[in-house]
């Protein structure tokens, strides 16, 4: 008897803490069905609220934008209506005022191109008026210096004997007549290329060799060279004269009339030329004489004159022919400048105003001067 009941006591003992166990795996059990189906129903919850935002908002967008449209639609209208109803009010004051401003507008501008056109005719006329008057003047000052120089030239020089000699006044008017004559071809020049080359013409005519060389950007560079060879004496577009490129030490005496602004002379003698004088685009034979005289234009040395009696006889007094030639040919190259310069600036006139009107200059298509 003891014995059954410690067997059913011990059977108890069992079921009970069989049962407490499984309650407590059946108790974790479902509590973790519990927080699973919690956390599952958040989460549908979660995505239920957002595709319900998600639609509201597209909602709320398309509302918006329709009434936008409405809006933005209506007001066009209204802009329309107000934008017609104006210009039929007031069309044709508008128009009215706009043909009386363009009338005014281009009487205005004719009125002072006309103004502008008179005052520019009139600035040129005076600046030609002015250059004639000088270059008459220079002529007149010319023909006097070159009689007084080359008659007492010719006077200190021993006269010959013998019925075939001339008077010394016949052979003064021979020369004061030939340096007249440059002076008169230079006059006749209308562009400054053309002087430059009458000038090189010129004095090729006095010296057995005779170049112009030009002042440009500090350097020395050959123009036209007389009586040098056919390497030389081809003209302004030759490669060798083009060739011809000197600082101005490099250049001789011709350099040095470029920075002292007066006529340098050297003479060859058995040494040669002394110092540096010698020009580099040619040599001086022993006995030679050369010459290096600056063209002045507005007191600036433009370009220099070289003549030497190199291989033959000069003509009579040439050195003091170049020397005149040379001075009268700055003034032509100046009153040249000046009157290009008044002429460009009525061609730049042009340009200013209505349908292209406004001064006419004597120019050709090209933009060179015209030769009256």
């Amino acid at each position: 008897m003891a014995l059954e009941d410690d067997v059913q006591q011990s059977a108890e003992q069992m079921i009970e803490r069989i049962r407490e166990q499984s309650e407590q795996d059946i108790r974790g059990f479902v509590s973790e069905v519990l927080t699973s189906a919690a956390r599952e129903r958040a989460t549908v919850l979660d995505e239920t609220r957002r595709a319900a935002d998600s639609e509201r908002q597209k909602a709320l967008r398309e509302e918006s934008a329709r009434v936008r449209a409405e809006v933005e639609k209506t007001w066009a209208a209204k802009l329309r209506e107000t934008t017609e109803a104006g210009e039929q009010r007031f069309g044709v004051d508008l128009r009215t005022v706009r043909e009386q401003a363009d009338r005014h507008l281009v009487e205005k501008v004719a009125s002072v191109r006309a103004e502008g056109q008179r005052v520019l005719e009139a600035a040129l006329e005076a600046a030609q008026h002015e250059s004639g008057r000088a270059l008459a003047l220079r002529i007149g000052q010319v023909r006097e210096e070159a009689e007084r120089t080359i008659a007492a030239e010719l006077a200190s020089a021993p006269a010959q004997a013998g019925p075939e000699s001339a008077p010394v006044e016949r052979q003064t008017d021979q020369i004061v007549k030939r340096v007249l004559e440059g002076v008169r071809r230079l006059d006749q020049t209308t562009r400054l290329t053309d002087a430059l080359d009458t000038l090189a013409v010129l004095a090729g005519d006095e010296a057995p060799r005779a170049a112009v060389l030009i002042v440009q950007d500090g350097r020395v560079r050959g123009w036209r060279f007389i009586g040098f060879g056919p390497a030389l004496d081809q003209g302004v577009d030759n490669a060798e004269t083009r060739q011809v490129d000197l600082e101005f030490g490099e250049a001789g005496i011709v350099g040095r009339a470029v920075v002292t602004g007066e006529s340098c002379a050297v003479v060859s003698g058995p040494n040669g030329v002394p110092g540096d004088a010698e020009p580099a685009f040619t040599t001086l034979p022993t006995g030679v004489h050369a010459l290096a005289v600056p063209v002045l234009v507005g007191g600036q040395v433009m370009a220099v004159v070289y003549g030497d009696d190199s291989e033959r006889r000069p003509a009579e007094a040439w050195r003091e022919s170049l020397e005149l030639l040379a001075r009268h040919a700055g003034h032509c190259l100046e009153a040249l400048t000046a009157a290009r310069a008044a002429q460009l600036a009525l061609f730049d006139a042009e340009s200013i105003g209505v349908e292209d009107l406004g001064p006419r200059l004597p120019f050709e298509e090209s933009g060179k001067e015209v030769r009256q």
